[in-house]
């Protein structure tokens, strides 16, 4: 059987008496409910197994596992997480990690489908899971190239993608890095030049395509990430780990991700395969093993995480009438065929970073 807590087959401690994480349609405003703060990564202090704690210094060795180690990872935390992925790992005594929209945590009939509550969320993890922050409004982090120019007078502005108009009234940034306007984004839509974000008021400078992005100035992106793991862990949850929305993660991303989190599951999207003697926590590869590809693709890519001893960060959104539970069961039996370990994030950033 996979082992379903692979940190305490893995964590050897050294030295004698050494100390051994889709559209969004509703509209939410920005203010916290309470003014209770979130832990950084910086207040963190690493516990032994016996809840001791680490002393800065202090050295683990730590030995990756020969065939390599799979993490999977469920975005968004739709039941279908439990009814259809839980049971599935179940079968194979392995865990996973959820990335988790805090404000959708036992919402019903939002967005046509129910959503895992505190008590689905707990058996989770006491099943060897990992609860992730997924943002608080699944609110993009990332920035986006502007592919028309922009007028004094615009009220729209024409970005690769209108992620900033999903989730409004927010204020946002129009920026080529040196010269900086900040307004709000009131809305989305499109027209006979493309598709927009529409903006509270005029810009009130110009730009030129492709020289500025759109993005969320410091207050909103902070506030975005640190809303989400204050209530995660306000039910109880230890969040280490981030999973960006849309897959959309960038250096102004990690400006503020790593104030409060270890990794990012998708840092860096498009490849399942990450190399194990330069993975970076911040810049994990995560591909779909279900969504958009085929099954002799996951089954190459098996095959070189098992040669290779590398790491393979596999994503899904259960919600999708093709990932189903006998299709993630399949891959899982894969997985075990191939001797590779499966682990939650947090754990492969424990052991490989």
């Amino acid at each position: 059987m996979i082992r379903g807590s692979t940190r305490r087959g893995f964590l050897v401690t050294v030295g004698a008496g050494t100390a051994s994480l889709a559209g969004c349609f509703t509209q939410q405003g920005d203010n916290d409910r309470d003014g209770s703060e979130p832990t950084r990564t910086s207040d963190r202090r690493k516990t032994d197994q016996n809840g001791v704690p680490v002393e800065k210094g202090a050295v683990e060795s730590v030995v990756p596992p020969e065939n390599g180690a799979v993490v999977f990872v469920y975005d968004d935390g739709p039941m279908t997480d439990y009814t259809e992925a839980f049971p599935a790992h179940q079968s194979y005594d392995a865990p996973a990690t959820v990335g988790i929209v805090s404000e959708w945590v036992g919402r019903t009939n939002f967005m046509e489908r129910e959503w895992m509550d505190v008590d689905h969320l707990t058996k989770l993890v006491d099943a060897g899971w990992e609860i992730a922050s997924h943002t608080a409004e699944h609110t993009t982090v990332g920035t986006y190239e502007l592919v028309e120019d922009v007028a004094p007078t615009d009220e729209r502005v024409y970005p690769t993608a209108v992620r900033h108009g999903f989730w409004t009234p927010k204020d946002v940034e129009i920026t080529t890095g040196d010269r900086t306007v900040r307004t709000s984004a009131v809305g989305r839509g499109s027209d006979d030049i493309g598709r927009y974000v529409e903006l509270g008021d005029p810009v009130g400078a110009s730009f030129a395509a492709e020289e500025a992005v759109i993005r969320y100035p410091p207050s909103v992106m902070e506030h975005a990430l640190a809303r989400s793991k204050r209530d995660l862990e306000g039910f109880g949850f230890d969040v280490k780990t981030f999973l960006a929305p849309y897959d959309d993660f960038d250096a102004w991303s990690q400006r503020f991700v790593d104030d409060f989190y270890i990794g990012v599951a998708n840092g860096d999207h498009g490849n399942r395969i990450n190399d194990p003697d330069a993975f970076s926590p911040y810049q994990t590869r995560r591909a779909y093993f279900v969504e958009f590809t085929e099954p002799k693709f996951v089954k190459r890519d098996l095959d070189a995480i098992a040669n290779r001893g590398a790491l393979g960060v596999f994503g899904a959104h259960t919600h999708k009438d093709s990932v189903t539970k006998d299709r993630i069961r399949t891959t899982l039996e894969w997985v075990e065929k191939r001797n590779i370990e499966v682990m939650t994030l947090r754990d492969a950033i424990e052991i490989y970073a």
